[in-house]
Order: structure tokens, then C-alpha cells, then sequence
């Protein structure tokens, strides 16, 4: 009998897209998971493969939508002046519930998991019943992405605030327990000495640091990072190149669990 498999989704950026590749490189190997989890953009993807979405049907979704930065560069200099963040009043919510097949946890083809935190309180916040919708959507209000979203009173934003990874909200649920922990190049050479990229390097270094720490007390079979080279968090619209610079570590990692499964 096959183990018990539990998958959990990061990536509070554009580089989550990469999890894109690895959702094709677990069909590729015949690998259906049992239960997954996610925050950020991990959580779009998670919810989407939980609710039956192919790869190829999260490509399409990416594939309609008209990213800013698809026909120039996002004018990083002028985010910091923003109200709202990036993506707001784009239609992306209503956009993703129309294309998503099952909308509420119990009805999905494997559990979900969705980590999303309080904006006031900064503790987890863990949907896994009722609209998936509006849980989706607190755990990818990116700062600087999305605006935080209100749920039940109560307001939220991206979850990798606090669990970049979410994998120990699933670890009594199975067997074998993989991360995917996709991220972007952060090393001395790519510094910057403007200020907001300086912030953004500053919050991936702490989010990184969250996850190691997370990761000592919490036993993960298979921890996957990639490392994502030429993009920012705010690069959406590049999301066939991102998908592409994952594949070779997404089939690797579908090779890794075959093994432990």
C-alpha cells in the first residue's frame, strides 16, 4: 500500500508560479497526493490542484491574464506610492473563482490546507472549511501585491509572513511530507542599494530564516528550494519562463518521492 503523501506549496511572489512545475512533474510521474497546503501564490496552486485543475489548465489561467510588466517592466521606483498593491482591481479574484471547478473545502478531491495571517495579531490563520475563495485570496495579499483581505472581521494577508511553508499545519495528516519552497535569487552579487529592493531582499531573508527554523522542529521528508535566477517577486507576468527554469528540479523532485512512496 502506498504511503500516505502530504504536499505543502510556498512562494509569496511571482516566483510561486514555480509551483506550476512541479504540480506537471507529479502528473508526469503518477503522483496524486493525499492532502496538500499552501500560503501566497502556493496557495492558488494548491487550491486549483485540490480542486482538480491540471497543469496545463493553471498555465491557461496565467495565459489570460494580462500581467502588468507583460508589455513593459513594473516600475519598481513607483510601488512604494501605491494605495492598493500591483494586482488589485485587476479582476483576478472573480477571474479565479470562475475558472476554479469546486469552490468549498469539502467538496475538493483531496484536503486543503490554506495558511493565511492576521494583520494585527501576525498569528496563522488556517482555512480548510467552507468558501475557498475568500481563503485564497487573505493568503495571497502579498504585501505590496494585494491589499489585505477582511474575512468574517477579521483582516489577513499572505501567510508566508509568518509560515512561508505551511508544512507543519499537515504533518499528522501523512506518511511522507514534502516542501516546495520556491525563491528568488538573493545573493551578494544581485544587490541593490535602492530602498525598496533592499526592503524586499531584507523580507526574503526573513522568510527564509522563518522556514529554517520551522524545519528544525518540524520533520520534512523531502524539502525542495529553488532557486529562481533573473526575476523579482513582482515578475508575473515572465510566469512561462519561471515555469520552465523549474522543470528540471520539479522532475528530480517527482523522481525523489517516487522513491520514498
Amino acid at each position: 500500500m502506498a504511503k500516505k503523501l502530504g504536499i505543502a506549496f510556498g512562494g509569496s511572489g511571482a516566483q510561486g508560479i514555480a509551483n506550476v512545475a512541479y504540480v506537471k512533474a507529479l502528473e508526469s510521474a503518477g503522483i496524486k497526493p493525499d492532502i496538500v497546503a499552501g500560503t501566497g501564490v502556493g496557495a492558488v496552486v494548491a487550491a486549483m490542484y485540490a480542486a482538480g485543475m491540471t497543469s496545463q489548465q493553471m498555465i491557461g489561467f496565467l495565459e489570460d491574464i494580462d500581467f502588468p510588466g507583460a508589455k513593459k517592466p513594473i516600475n519598481i521606483s513607483k510601488v512604494k506610492d501605491l494605495k492598493y498593491g500591483i494586482l488589485d482591481g485587476m479582476g483576478l479574484e472573480e477571474h479565479y473563482r470562475m475558472v476554479l471547478p469546486i469552490k468549498v473545502f469539502d467538496r475538493l478531491y483531496f484536503p486543503l490546507k490554506v495558511g493565511a495571517a492576521n494583520y494585527l495579531t501576525c498569528e496563522q490563520v488556517v482555512f480548510d472549511t467552507g468558501d475557498v475563495g475568500p481563503a485564497v485570496r487573505s493568503a495571497v495579499a502579498i504585501p505590496g501585491v494585494f491589499s489585505p483581505q477582511e474575512v468574517d472581521g477579521t483582516v489577513l494577508m499572505d501567510g508566508s509572513c509568518i509560515n512561508p511553508v505551511p508544512f507543519d499545519v499537515i504533518r499528522e495528516d501523512c506518511e511522507v511530507l514534502a516542501a516546495i519552497d520556491p525563491q528568488i535569487n538573493e545573493s551578494p552579487e544581485n544587490y541593490s542599494p535602492f530602498v525598496f529592493p533592499a526592503l524586499m531582499a531584507a523580507s526574503a531573508a526573513s522568510k527564509k530564516a522563518l522556514a529554517l527554523e520551522k524545519e528544525r522542529s518540524c520533520k520534512v521528508d523531502v524539502y525542495e528550494r529553488v532557486v529562481l535566477e533573473d526575476i523579482t517577486m513582482f515578475d508575473f507576468a515572465l510566469h512561462a519562463d519561471i515555469i520552465e527554469a523549474a522543470a528540471e528540479s520539479a522532475g528530480a523532485f517527482a523522481e525523489r518521492l517516487k522513491e520514498l512512496l
